[in-house]
């Protein structure tokens, strides 16, 4: 099979994978002022906002729609476990969505798949908007996460193309700022503006940004190397559909079994043993989506691409940092208000401060990485991190306010935001140049499934520990149960980024090692 790129770069052309990626440290830069050629252009910066503010958009939906829960339930007459949907299918059709990046890449021209995704999601808040029902919220939030699928990648392939090499860790630190800081301000924002203008505004009043951000992406976006015809592995995406689909309906399962025999009910080992049923089916199927994609000539992700040891290890971290995170934005939220009497204002803005800090402070950690290198900008920040995560530990018990637990987030947020950036930038530092668009569809594709997954476990933590209690009959009795299901969870999230940290300790022994 022969495609029809016609490329005069490296980087707009896919890789042989039949060599491994070659491994590179990023270069220390001297604090000078850059020369001409490095500086950032205006209109890179302005295609980076637009795409920012896409993905923005697209990722603060996806918590602020989890504090609208109660809400949307008593609206609409539905249950926990279908109102749930909105946000696990959206981050299924993100999933699915992502690992089209390289292929889009290399078969459309930027700005193509810019207006695409603008349209995408802007039809998506249209709908959820005017929304009647439960189906059409739904057909909107797929939308959305269809829109946010194309948006995401796009923004760090336009980093990691243009960027001057002396600014990439700035810039990504830009970049992944939108991912640290969206998720941290989804509750804020749900619970606040639910309150304050309903739920359907809340939709609305995001047309107008995009909007703005769709003009400005036309006008800046430039198209660095040509485009081409390849072919689409239909097959592959299917696979790949079943594989993260199974997967996602098999932690749903698992959490409901583990409730079902906490509580003592019937039905929780034929759960159980469907759970496990999914699951291997999803690593079937996901095991022959890669030896496909080794297969073909023109696979949606280069498989080769994991060969570098120092990629998989960061890659490995910054899925367990996102797990963290969305973790949390599910947690701290649930916890307040069930388990400390918190209104749904105040459980949203127990995250505002450390999400604003993390916001100012990603670029920063970027900044450290273009100075002194990726490991000590890296592995200090997630330091801080885990003692943020010790510290709420420490704040959930019976008798403290819950804004205590504000302390420790801001620790966190402060850690998380400078480490998270900088372990996408160290993973990408680390294949060659023609890699690139693969290795970030990986680290985007797997991004959104950590989220999923993050959420998941957590409302298990929370849901075991809640069986057998009942808000209506014995408030006090079931807030002291989400108060211990919560401190599970924060042990669940602290021992996930104790192993990240040593993930990226283990990318950066790999990295010393002689090639």
């Amino acid at each position: 099979m022969s495609t029809t790129i016609h490329s005069d770069s490296a980087s707009s052309s896919h890789p042989n994978t039949s060599q491994p990626p070659t491994q590179s440290t990023p270069t220390k830069h001297p604090t000078t002022t850059p020369p001409t050629h490095e500086r950032i252009e205006p209109k890179l910066l302005l295609a980076i906002v637009a795409t920012g503010i896409m993905a923005f958009v697209g990722i603060l939906t996806e918590t602020m729609t989890n504090v609208l829960f109660p809400t949307l339930m008593e609206e609409f007459g539905i249950g926990t476990s279908v109102v749930q949907w909105l946000t696990t299918g959206y981050l299924l059709v993100v999933s699915v969505v992502t690992p089209l990046s390289s292929y889009l890449n290399h078969r459309f021209t930027l700005k193509a798949s810019f207006a695409a995704a603008v349209a995408l999601c802007i039809a998506g808040l249209l709908i959820a908007a005017v929304s009647v029902n439960f189906p059409m919220l739904m057909v909107a939030r797929i939308l959305q996460g269809a829109g946010t699928g194309v948006a995401l990648p796009l923004m760090f392939n336009i980093i990691l193309e243009q960027s001057p090499r002396s600014r990439l860790g700035l810039l990504m630190g830009v970049g992944n700022m939108v991912c640290a800081i969206a998720p941290a301000l989804g509750p804020t924002v749900g619970g606040v503006g639910v309150a304050a203008v309903g739920w359907r505004w809340l939709f609305a009043i995001l047309i107008p940004v995009l909007v703005v951000a769709g003009v400005v992406g036309v006008m800046s976006i430039r198209q660095p190397r040509p485009t081409g015809r390849v072919r689409f592995g239909w097959g592959q995406l299917v696979l790949l559909t079943i594989g993260f689909v199974a997967f996602v309906f098999a932690l749903d399962r698992c959490g409901a079994a583990i409730t079902a025999m906490s509580s003592a009910r019937s039905g929780g080992t034929g759960t159980l043993i469907v759970a496990a049923a999914l699951l291997v089916v999803s690593i079937v199927a996901l095991m022959w989506f890669a030896a496909m994609c080794k297969r073909v000539h023109d696979p949606l992700i280069h498989m080769g691409v994991l060969r570098s040891v120092p990629f998989r290890w960061h890659l490995l971290a910054y899925v367990m940092l996102e797990g963290v995170t969305i973790g949390f934005g599910y947690l701290i939220p649930n916890l307040a208000q069930l388990g400390f009497g918190s209104t749904t204002t105040v459980a949203g803005l127990l995250i505002l401060p450390g999400a604003l800090l993390g916001a100012v402070l990603a670029p920063v950690g970027g900044a450290l990485l273009d100075r002194f290198g990726p490991m000590r900008p890296i592995l200090l920040t997630m330091a801080l991190a885990i003692v943020g995560i010790a510290l709420m530990l420490l704040m959930v018990r019976p008798g403290v306010s819950v804004w205590m637990i504000c302390a420790g987030y801001i620790a966190y947020m402060i850690g998380f935001s400078m480490a998270y950036p900088n372990t996408m930038t160290a993973g990408m530092g680390v294949i060659p140049q023609r890699m690139q668009p693969d290795g970030n569809a990986m680290f985007s594709t797997f991004q959104q499934l950590a989220g999923a997954v993050g959420t998941t476990v957590m409302s298990i933590c929370l849901g075991v520990a809640q069986s057998g209690y009942s808000l209506e009959t014995d408030r006090s009795a079931y807030a002291a149960a989400t108060q211990r299901g919560g401190r599970v969870g924060i042990v669940v999230l602290l021992i996930v980024l104790v192993c990240a940290f040593a993930a990226n300790v283990r990318a950066f022994v790999a990295r010393r090692m002689p090639r």
